[in-house]
């Protein structure tokens, strides 16, 4: 989604999806009014964090290559 990275901003990037999403599991598993258990609120979490990450950082178009013509003058 955002393109090629520098190594340090994808880090940074996948550890900010993961904390945001297992912070969300965990508030989701000690809310009294959702019956989920705190440790399948983070694991799901976790897993939506690690999606999320993929998501992120991965570069969906990268297998496409396009030709672009080129149309060159002469005087």
């Amino acid at each position: 989604m955002f393109g090629p990275l520098p190594a340090l901003h994808r880090f940074v990037l996948v550890l900010a999806a993961l904390v945001v999403c297992v912070g969300i599991g965990f508030w989701l598993g000690v809310m009294p009014e959702i019956p989920l258990n705190l440790r399948v609120g983070l694991l799901a979490g976790a897993a939506a964090g690690i999606a999320a990450a993929f998501a992120l950082v991965h570069d969906f178009h990268q297998g496409h290559v396009r030709t672009v013509r080129v149309r060159r003058r002469t005087h």
